[in-house]
């Protein structure tokens, strides 16, 4: 959600992109949180076993040519 900090927020910004064509991530490899290419229900996954389970820490690929 842009906020400088990964949280249950991100959970619920990245649904709403997912399922209810809500807005885009900034960058759009912010809302890789898996580092899969493409942002998917599995990035929710991965930011809930984050966040609640102690899982690995999201990743955030920088864009080419950056």
């Amino acid at each position: 959600d842009n906020s400088g900090s990964v949280t249950i927020s991100d959970v619920t910004f990245l649904v709403a992109h997912i399922f209810s064509s809500g807005p885009a991530p900034v960058c759009a490899s912010e809302g890789d949180a898996d580092g899969s290419g493409g942002i998917t229900i599995a990035d929710v996954t991965y930011i809930i076993s984050y966040v609640f389970g102690g899982g690995p820490t999201p990743v955030c690929v920088a864009p080419v040519g950056l």
